[in-house]
């Protein structure tokens, strides 16, 4: 394992508000953050406080009204959309609430897509790194059916397959274990720790699961638009 405490995503002074009549919003007030190599990091708070806002702007899906996100130190306020694009391939895995796979596509193929955009991967190695995570959140025998085919359970399966498959340096993760039995989410939280500690990996993952949060190396409460150690 790599025991360095490089940095990962660094977040300062990260504010989003929206423009509510003669009124402004304002979801997120100052946030600060940094997440290291390996952390697994819960950010908990009630519904509505703007967790699934702040995930998206981690990730460089949403703009920020002021501050900055850096992953592994390139600032996301620089670049332009195919920029953000190419980082968030090279660097970021995202499981989003809602799966959004494709559906002409079958499970192995969704997962091995990332790999497929990328360059420098063959088709041959994408399917297999896909297969081998497949198998690890327990889909050996869905490889080859399409999300339709799939119970809501299995796509979200798929879908945290494919955020997994580029082995990248941050995961985010949003409600990653809702749509799962006790069992399975077992499972997922079992190969997380696996890529925290073997390839570094850190995940930073939004959850109601108390089980799940209190499992994390650390856990954020997003109260009032500030982030705070719980």
């Amino acid at each position: 394992m790599n025991n360095s405490r490089d940095v990962v995503l660094s977040c300062q002074a990260l504010t989003k508000a929206y423009d509510e009549g003669p009124e402004k919003l304002t979801v997120l007030s100052g946030i600060e953050v940094e997440i290291f190599r390996g952390e697994r990091v819960a950010i908990v708070g009630s519904s509505g406080s703007g967790k699934t806002t702040l995930l998206n702007m981690l990730a460089g899906l949403d703009k920020a009204s002021s501050g900055s996100v850096a992953i592994c130190s390139h600032d996301m306020a620089t670049m332009s959309d195919n920029e953000r694009g190419e980082l968030r391939n090279r660097y970021l895995g995202f499981v989003y609430q809602f799966h959004h796979l494709l559906p002409e596509f079958t499970a192995l193929e969704n997962t091995a897509m990332p790999l497929l955009i990328r360059k420098g991967t063959s088709v041959a190695e994408a399917n297999k790194r896909a297969e081998e995570l497949l198998i690890r959140v327990g889909l050996e025998q869905r490889l080859h059916h399409k999300p339709a085919e799939l119970s809501g359970g299995e796509r979200q399966r798929v879908a945290i397959a494919r955020a997994l498959v580029t082995q990248p340096a941050l995961v985010l993760m949003d409600e990653p274990t809702g749509n799962l039995d006790i069992h399975t989410a077992e499972r997922i939280h079992q190969l997380m720790l696996e890529l925290a500690e073997q390839v570094d990996t850190a995940f930073v993952v939004v959850t109601h699961d108390p089980d799940l949060a209190g499992k994390m190396s650390r856990v954020l409460r997003l109260v009032d638009g500030q982030l705070l150690e719980d």
